[in-house]
């Protein structure tokens, strides 16, 4: 059975499922150019059914989400307002509250009356039969079945989809059962995107600037104010944010709250948010009646690699997993491994991979070389000689092998350094134009990995996809200190030669010159633009960074060759 999955809200995404199996999977994002884009992601269709070799009329499925109700539940609005009503507030601050409340009502209910409907609609024009699951639901599938394991507790949560913000399963022999639901209202991803507006950044895009300000206040002097903005109870057993205490919406300005955090620095309300999000996320978490032992987890919350390290550390806590493209993206994903057991009654395949996109040939890749007008050398040895440029202290852009898929770069489209010294990070980000708070991630050979990381054993599939930071050995903090937080953390990527055989050489050739495991990996992007598809897109970033060196396929272009000191 051929079943196409279709994602269409923030990075909107398409993927195929031949017979259970997972076989292509891709961003629109990455096609037009237009990061985080939402729409009917067409260009994204055309790629996926040309690597399965199908054609749409050999879809036998297609998988969606937005089984949602017609109207948003009226209840928690009216509970957020009656509690707004009821605080001791100014009234111009009462006003505000009320006026950003009912915009979202209204968000919601236009989103659910038009939008998702007119999609669906676009879908069911395709042509082919169409099966329609919830979001959450889709999400959790995602966790859930990505996994493999036969039971654990999923949680999904991120700003919204359809009737709710998070949502509590357990997953058994293959099967899904909710156990718990917070309102959209009642949203962990307004909390931190209210936040991440009021420090300046952009919500639904910059949280990771937060999370990487966060390690720089160790004793945050606001968290009492932003702790009171959201909570978990246990008497109704779900998130509960509290907009009378200063909680608004990423979409709107809120100028008591700005008030409210004008004496404090960016680091410490980044502390006092971060701390807040995983103390109430773990309440949850250990507060639901279901074995933990096991967690799946998924939707754009669990992008907070942190917060997923605290779940991990929890009590009882022996494994825990996180779909790779954890938030709407993956929603395709999800929606198709639904579709396949609704169709089958059979599980699906967990994807012992991410390297689900497009490549280019070899001949695709010289044509491009030559009309650039790049130096460049033909390298059969490509893998080893990009380890010694690495080992001679040049930094390396990498395109080659099929696209990831999912937010990071897991090799394939990434640009690669030497993580010896932490002015890399800097050098790195002129070069980019970025401005991130947090280093660049580290990819480790998995033989290295547990001398560099403590409790990778719970964490093991996390490692590999970069979802997920680890406390780091004094080992890992000498021979690659370029790549550790200041709270003594990294997300690495741990490399197999099962997963990646050419990224896996290249750090064995590194390894081999220089006695190191390691070395930075961050995206192959340019700021504000998605990680890069084509071997066009590689050329364009590279000559716009100014970077020394692109492998691209079986090629090594030459470009500023300056040395990192």
């Amino acid at each position: 059975m051929n079943i196409l999955g279709i994602a269409f809200l923030s990075d909107a995404s398409a993927c195929v499922l031949r017979n259970g199996r997972l076989v292509a999977a891709v961003s629109e994002e990455r096609l037009n150019r237009t990061k985080l884009w939402n729409g009917i992601p067409r260009q994204a269709i055309d790629i996926v059914l040309r690597i399965a070799g199908i054609s749409l009329d050999e879809v036998d499925l297609i998988a969606t989400h937005g089984a949602a109700p017609s109207e948003p539940d009226t209840t928690a609005f009216e509970e957020k307002e009656r509690a707004i009503l009821a605080a001791d507030l100014q009234p111009d601050r009462r006003e505000t509250q009320l006026a950003g409340l009912r915009s979202r009502h209204e968000h919601e209910r236009a989103v659910l009356s038009t939008r998702t409907p007119r999609y669906l609609a676009d879908i069911v024009a395709l042509g082919r039969p169409v099966h329609t699951v919830p979001h959450h639901e889709a999400h959790a599938a995602s966790a859930y079945y990505g996994s493999g394991w036969d039971e654990c507790l999923v949680v999904t949560a991120d700003g919204w989809g359809e009737d709710a913000s998070s949502t509590f399963w357990v997953g058994h022999d293959g099967a899904m059962r909710r156990i718990g639901r917070s309102y959209s209202i009642d949203s962990l991803g307004y909390f931190y995107g209210s936040i991440t507006k009021s420090l300046g950044f952009v919500p639904q895009r910059h949280e990771g600037k937060v999370l990487g300000l966060s390690a720089s206040c160790e004793h945050p002097q606001s968290y009492s104010l932003v702790r009171s903005m959201v909570d978990y109870d246990p008497v109704v057993r779900r998130f509960v944010g509290r907009m009378e205490r200063g909680l608004y919406l990423p979409r709107f300005e809120n100028p008591a709250l700005q008030q409210a955090l004008k004496g404090y620095s960016r680091e410490d309300v980044a502390a006092a948010t971060q701390r807040t999000l995983e103390e109430v996320v773990c309440a949850g978490i250990l507060d639901v009646d279901a074995p933990r032992s096991r967690i799946g987890l998924a939707g754009g919350i669990f992008n907070n690699v942190r917060l997923n390290q605290r779940i991990r550390e929890l009590p009882g806590v022996e494994d825990v997993y996180v779909f790779p493209n954890m938030g709407d993206g993956g929603l395709s994903v999800g929606a198709a491994w639904l579709a396949h057991v609704h169709a089958t009654s059979d599980r699906p395949d967990r994807p012992p991979h991410m390297y689900l996109g497009p490549d280019a040939s070899e001949s695709e890749i010289a044509d491009a070389l030559a009309a650039s007008g790049l130096p460049h050398t033909h390298c059969p040895d490509i893998n080893e000689r990009v380890g010694s440029v690495l080992a001679d202290n040049h930094v390396v852009a990498r395109f080659g092998g099929a696209m990831e898929f999912g937010p990071r770069a897991l090799g394939n489209r990434s640009i690669l350094g030497p993580a010896v010294d932490p002015g890399i990070n800097e050098w790195l980000n002129q070069r980019l134009h970025r401005s991130e708070f947090m280093p660049f991630a580290p990819a480790t050979l998995a033989d290295a990995a547990n001398s560099c990381y403590i409790g990778l054993a719970s964490g093991r599939m996390p490692a590999q996809y970069m979802t997920m930071t680890f406390s780091c050995t004094d080992l890992m903090r000498q021979e690659a200190p370029a790549a550790v937080h200041l709270d003594g953390t990294a997300r690495p990527q741990i490399v197999s030669r099962e997963d990646n055989p050419g990224f896996h050489r290249i750090l064995e050739r590194y390894r081999q010159l220089t006695g190191r495991s390691s070395v930075v990996n961050t995206s192959f992007n340019m700021h504000e633009e998605p990680i890069v598809c084509s071997i066009d897109d590689a050329l364009r970033a590279f000559m716009a960074s100014q970077l020394p060196y692109l492998a691209a396929g079986p090629f090594l272009v030459t470009g500023d060759r300056e040395l990192l000191t």
